[in-house]
């Protein structure tokens, strides 16, 4: 019997947070078509966007998980989180070069499309996650911490409710970006 009550409690936990999840990601597409699609440069960026969300998915979801791992086995301190970020960041850095040195090869090779410095491909990225990342993880570390005091398992519910809102913010960060580096 205790099998079947955790199976409905994780349920329980879950189902929400994935419908939250699903309405975010739907709402951050819909700011993002709305965003993007008026730049001339449009070709060029929407080159960037899958590998920026699923980027930042899977960089910000294993933070989401160690704090987590902490806070439920009763590690979190400072420094593992600030240990924690520094890696976060790092990956995050590594990985953004890699998107806008692809993106640079992508352009060369297929779209053609010459309308702004090419440089400012590997900027993108970088600024966009970065950015990110400033405000997902505080957001999600307080998310988690509070979760947890409600007796809620985090695992079950910060990550889908993270992938809602870092999605959103991944796309304001985006376009933030994308205008204070005068893209066309």
């Amino acid at each position: 019997m205790g099998w079947q009550d955790t199976k409905w409690k994780i349920v329980k936990e879950v189902f929400p947070s994935e419908i939250i999840s699903i309405i975010g990601d739907i709402l951050a597409g819909i700011i993002l078509t709305i965003l993007i699609v008026p730049f001339k440069s449009f070709l060029i960026l929407i080159l960037i966007v899958p590998a920026l969300l699923s980027m930042r998915g899977n960089i910000s979801g294993p933070f989401i998980a160690r704090t987590s791992r902490d806070i439920i086995i009763g590690e979190f301190s400072l420094k593992l989180w600030f240990e924690n970020i520094l890696a976060t960041y790092v990956l995050a850095l590594i990985t953004a070069i890699e998107i806008g040195i692809l993106s640079i090869f992508l352009n060369l090779l297929l779209i053609r499309l010459f309308i702004f410095h090419i440089g400012l491909l590997i900027l993108i990225p970088i600024i966009s996650i970065l950015l990110t990342l400033s405000i997902s993880i505080p957001f999600s570390t307080f998310l988690n911490i509070i979760v947890f005091r409600r007796g809620l398992d985090p695992n079950n519910v910060v990550n889908p409710i993270m992938t809602a809102v870092d999605d959103f913010f991944t796309v304001l960060c985006f376009y933030l970006t994308i205008i204070m580096l005068g893209v066309p």
